[in-house]
């Protein structure tokens, strides 16, 4: 069955039955959690700031440097690196006028380990 506008809400109240409203809840309420735990790790690394107040699942974060073009090139530089391992997807985006690593958290399978995993790939992708 194609899943086209006729059927759009048939993949959501899959999800939903399956679930159920407090499991996904449940689901939210980790990633959120892993979320704040990976941006304590960030706050806790003097090479590291955040960018953004992580509110949902999404960590806004970048590389501590005095000068701003060696900071941009160097975190799009790490974003390349932890990327090619295949270990983990970061994405980057400019806040404001500054490159900004991102981490999202919304698969149902990631794990603390996985988050924990990442961040150990990240401080060591960092030169």
């Amino acid at each position: 069955m194609a899943l086209g506008r006729r059927f759009r809400s048939l993949k959501l109240w899959f999800v939903l039955r399956y679930f159920g409203r407090e499991g996904i809840a449940e689901i939210l309420r980790g990633h959120m959690r892993m979320a704040r735990e990976f941006a304590e790790n960030v706050q806790a690394d003097p090479r590291f700031e955040l960018a953004a107040p992580v509110l949902f699942s999404l960590v806004c974060f970048r590389l501590r440097s005095s000068e701003t073009a060696n900071q941009e090139s160097a975190n799009r530089e790490l974003l390349e690196r932890v990327n090619a391992t295949g270990l983990a997807l970061l994405s980057g985006t400019q806040l404001r006028g500054k490159f900004t690593l991102r981490l999202a958290i919304g698969n149902i399978a990631t794990t603390d380990a996985d988050v924990q995993e990442t961040w150990n790939l990240i401080r060591a992708s960092t030169l």
